[in-house]
């Protein structure tokens, strides 16, 4: 009897398990959370039946049931998801976390990022995520230079985050 109770026990520990961990969407974990805790749920979320992406002022839900949650970004700042690519790249202007891929997985890249009088704001290595992007938080209504560079290689382009701008850049090519 005690083997049959461990069993039990067992079974039931893996089954809330598998409930439980936090890749499991659901629209609770959305309530009152920061924007920057919901891109990381939605890069998390990524292969499930949740569609998410990132406008210029939010972060967008939408779960197979029909139900959309939208957590807005901070007033002063958005989000820019780049995706630096040697051989492959997709044509995209909205980020969609649920979606888009890029080619460079788990990969370091250097950043750096200034503004337009010239002051660096960003300086520092990152990994690109599971997805190939990596993510920049950056201040509102400006316009950047950013380099990236990987692998021996490097790409340069613009950013900006003005009303409207794209929130995925997929168009620098590392030489």
């Amino acid at each position: 009897m005690q083997k049959q109770t461990l069993l039990t026990i067992g079974f039931i520990t893996l089954s809330s398990l598998a409930l439980a961990q936090p890749s499991s969407p659901s629209l609770d974990q959305l309530k009152g959370i920061t924007p920057q805790k919901a891109m990381q749920l939605a890069n998390a979320w990524k292969g499930t039946a949740v569609k998410s992406f990132v406008t210029d002022s939010a972060v967008q839900f939408t779960f197979p049931d029909g139900r959309q949650e939208s957590v807005p970004l901070p007033t002063k700042q958005m989000v820019i998801a780049i995706a630096p690519y040697v051989n492959q790249t997709h044509p995209c202007k909205t980020h969609f976390m649920s979606g888009c891929q890029g080619e460079l997985v788990n990969t370091p890249v250097k950043v750096q990022v200034t503004n337009a009088a010239g002051k660096t704001v960003i300086n520092r290595t990152v990994k690109t995520l599971p997805n190939g992007f990596l993510e920049l938080w950056l201040d509102r209504n400006q316009t950047y230079n950013v380099t990236l560079s990987a692998q021996g290689r490097s790409a340069k382009g613009q950013l900006q985050t003005l009303k409207g701008s794209d929130t995925c850049v997929t168009n620098l090519r590392l030489q």
